[in-house]
């Protein structure tokens, strides 16, 4: 998997947190908590360390490897 080094977040910290904190509050409203995991990766996405398409493969590995876990 590659990383978007050349990608450039152009927001704050503060910025981040604040897309956090409203995609969390989405989430909840929606039923669905988020979980710590893909508030890491989105935070990740938002600071142009990986693209979108990475944060995908991500977080959909994990829930994969939690199901493979429980069975």
């Amino acid at each position: 998997m590659t990383t978007a080094r050349n990608a450039h977040s152009h927001m704050t910290e503060a910025q981040i947190d604040r897309a956090i904190a409203a995609a969390t509050a989405g989430h909840r409203m929606a039923g669905m908590e988020p979980s710590e995991y893909g508030i890491e990766v989105g935070r990740r996405q938002l600071r142009g360390e990986i693209t979108g398409d990475e944060a995908v493969a991500l977080v959909l590995a994990e829930n994969r490897r939690r199901r493979a876990a429980r069975s």
